[in-house]
């Protein structure tokens, strides 16, 4: 009877690793959906509304699977406060209706934040998730290259530039930002990949993420990229930082020395006042003004926000006076200024807060997780990785308004997974 009982129990266990899998390769499939997004990337898949249809499919399934459930995890408050103060401060906001459609948007992104928790149950289940957000930008990537060969860029800036195949990310500075935000992870992948084959796939990786930054144009993700370099430098120890720099360097130099003149001039102007035509300081000068009249919003209505969403932005924009001369129909571009005007303090503290988490959750994770070569240091170098994409968000901040990227979303996924493993294998709960 006992052993009727251990083989019945074996036998569930099985069936639940089986479920676990199917749900966890459900949701990678569902992070390729959002990263290429097939109904803006593909002409004959235009319309087709695959996305909520895929979204309902797979929460019907976790459900079934028991797996549509609350993880606890210390970016749980922060994400679902955010959430919440759409819907809260949407009677306060420019325009009520546009602050509920942003926050049903955010509500999807935030049901994926979910399922990732549910999912990431042991590390090599949260090493497959990372795999398919690299493997997707990959994807993303090479399709986007490829449409560029085919003749899909924009002239903007007096220059022409690579663009991605959607539409809802595929600005040169927001596809620019993708690819690099991408980075740290397979840096991270690598690291502890044995597989040949694979590590060739990161490695080539690498240099189309190069190219296409460079095709872009875009010096926010130019100087993303360096900031990225400089950063992998100075984590190296002893001969290695040595070796690395000396490689990074070597690289920049043959990067610049093909790099199209078009492109030079562009980059130049980060550096260099008087390269490059009077459009490039224009940009960078509209930020600046982007700030001031965020700042101005925020003053106008300190704790409820304009509301959240572009739509909110620009319609306070344009109806209130708040530029010094003529208004522009424009977002803030900027993610400070971005959050300070939609959500007010309230937005501010839950924004911060998250921001803080993150670092949190990935600081006991590096404390508490394996870095040496006995044990897996995907879970420790996973943590650096995360990290790493914080501070290239917040760089990106500076230049863009990416507070809706879902990649904030996935950090704090995946930092409060790997909390919960420092948890395990700590001394005492941290």
């Amino acid at each position: 009877m006992t052993t009727d009982n251990q083989l019945h129990h074996n036998l569930y266990q099985q069936e639940g690793k089986k479920s676990l899998s199917a749900v966890l390769i459900m949701v990678c499939i569902y992070i390729f959906l959002v990263i290429e997004r097939p109904w803006e990337s593909i002409r004959y898949l235009e319309g087709l509304q695959i996305e909520r249809v895929y979204a309902i499919l797979l929460i019907i399934i976790a459900f079934l699977q028991h797996k549509f459930k609350i993880i606890s995890s210390p970016t749980n408050k922060w994400i679902y406060g955010l959430l919440a103060l759409h819907f809260l401060l949407a009677p306060f906001a420019y325009n009520p209706e546009f602050a509920v459609d942003q926050g049903i948007e955010y509500a999807k992104m935030v049901v994926l934040y979910l399922l990732m928790l549910s999912v990431a149950d042991d590390e090599e289940s949260l090493k497959i998730l990372v795999k398919a957000y690299v493997f997707s930008t990959m994807l993303y990537a090479l399709h986007s290259l490829w449409e560029y060969h085919n003749g899909r860029h924009v002239y903007k800036m007096s220059i022409s530039r690579m663009v991605g195949v959607d539409s809802t990310f595929n600005d040169p500075n927001s596809f620019g930002a993708t690819i690099v935000l991408s980075l740290p992870f397979v840096y991270a992948l690598l690291r502890s990949e044995v597989n040949k084959h694979l590590r060739k796939a990161y490695y080539l990786y690498f240099i189309l993420a190069v190219t296409c930054v460079v095709l872009t144009g875009s010096r926010t993700s130019f100087a993303a990229l360096m900031v990225l370099c400089a950063v992998w430098v100075l984590i190296q120890k002893g001969k290695r930082k040595v070796l690395i720099l000396i490689t990074a360097l070597i690289t920049m130099t043959l990067v610049w020395s093909v790099m199209p003149e078009e492109k030079q001039e562009r980059f130049r102007t980060l550096w260099d006042d008087e390269a490059g035509p009077a459009n490039a300081r224009e940009s960078a000068e509209g930020r600046m003004v982007g700030w001031k009249v965020s700042w101005r919003m925020f003053k106008q209505k300190p704790l409820t926000g304009v509301g959240a969403g572009g739509k909110n932005y620009i319609g306070y924009r344009m109806s209130n006076r708040i530029d010094d001369g003529e208004p522009s129909p424009n977002q803030s571009h900027i993610l400070y200024g971005e959050v300070l005007a939609e959500f007010g303090l309230f937005g501010a503290f839950l924004f911060l807060a998250l921001i803080f988490s993150i670092w949190r959750c990935c600081r006991w994770a590096r404390l508490y997780l394996p870095k040496n070569a006995d044990d897996d240091p995907f879970s420790a170098n996973l943590a650096g990785a995360i990290l790493a994409a914080l501070v290239l968000l917040l760089v990106f901040g500076i230049g863009g308004h990416n507070f809706y990227r879902p990649l904030w979303l996935w950090l704090a996924a995946w930092s409060g997974t790997l909390y919960m493993f420092a948890i395990r294998k700590g001394d005492e709960r941290p």
